[in-house]
């Protein structure tokens, strides 16, 4: 487990240097003059090169980015253009906001899915399977963003059940911190709770055709039993890679769901900055994503490979 561990957190060091290093050229390649944005159009060209100089936006691309990345590694992401302040406390604050939201969201995205998936995996064929695979594609039909609209015009608009907007720490009022977040947790974990309940259900139906499986049915061993051990057991592993894919989808659609309920987040920091060419933030938050989606990916892969041995074994 030590070794795959090991390759795995290596395998992720590299690719961060390379996704990292293609963000930041990619940002600079971008139109748009961060110096003009910032001093706007009545600055003359010797005040705009002496805020270039003093940002460092004179020097190559290569030395940029080794500076900056020799910064990072010193928990130091730069300071914002437009507000000042510093890129590591903006992402401070937002941070929280989207592991709150992806992790909620996961959780009942899974809540949801593996009963629907051994429902309809009881009788394949059936009724039951045919209704509940039309819930779970309909839950996959519409994008997060869509399903948020929707839960804002008829859950906060038309019913006033729930706010449409804002945030509130769940260590400051808990009843309306879950009422904040209860819509756009919703509107993320039902396109990922019907992913789920497909890819869970087909490995169900795989796994009890299974020579263990009448085994244990010749045993005696209750369905109860062996539904929810014996077979969830055997398809944990592939279920836990899946959940670690839809974590990942998750952090993308937060932009969105963040936007649409106006949570203080990293997507909607990413957004605003990106409209403001705010390129130390941009690249701060990218940054971040880009470690949290290379994390969920070695914490999915350990909890597969605990779950099921042979994991490490077909790993490359």
């Amino acid at each position: 487990m030590f070794k795959f561990v090991l390759r795995r957190i290596i395998q992720s060091v590299v690719v961060f240097i390379i996704a990292s290093f293609v963000i930041f050229a990619t940002l600079q390649l971008l139109p748009g003059d961060p110096a003009r944005r910032l001093m706007g159009n009545m600055a003359t060209d010797q005040q705009l090169e002496a805020l270039r100089e003093s940002l460092g936006l004179n020097r190559s691309i290569i030395v940029q980015y080794f500076d900056w990345l020799w910064n990072l590694l010193h928990g130091d992401l730069g300071s914002s253009f437009g507000a000042g302040q510093s890129v590591t406390s903006l992402v401070a604050a937002a941070l929280p906001i989207t592991l709150q939201l992806g992790i909620y969201s996961l959780i009942l995205a899974l809540l949801v899915a593996i009963p629907l998936a051994f429902q309809s995996a009881k009788r394949p064929g059936g009724i039951i399977d045919s209704l509940l695979s039309v819930v779970s594609i309909s839950f996959t039909s519409l994008p997060a963003f869509v399903w948020g609209l929707g839960f804002v015009l008829f859950f906060s608009l038309t019913l006033t059940l729930f706010p449409s907007s804002g945030y509130i720490a769940p260590w400051e009022n808990p009843i309306e911190s879950f009422r904040s977040f209860a819509l756009p947790v919703l509107a993320l974990a039902l396109p990922t709770a019907g992913i789920i309940a497909r890819v869970g259900r087909s490995a169900i139906v795989d796994t009890s055709s299974s020579a263990f499986v009448s085994y244990a049915k010749a045993k005696g061993i209750s369905q109860a039993r062996l539904r929810y051990v014996h077979i969830l057991k055997a398809v944990s592993a592939p279920l836990i890679t899946l959940a670690g894919v839809e974590f990942i989808f998750l952090l993308g659609d937060a932009v969105a769901v963040e936007t649409v309920f106006s949570l203080p987040g990293m997507g909607r920091l990413m957004v605003v900055s990106f409209f403001n060419r705010d390129y130390p933030v941009i690249q701060g938050c990218a940054v971040v994503f880009i470690a949290l989606v290379l994390l969920a990916n070695i914490i999915a892969e350990i909890l597969a490979a605990w779950a099921d041995p042979r994991v490490k074994e077909v790993a490359v």
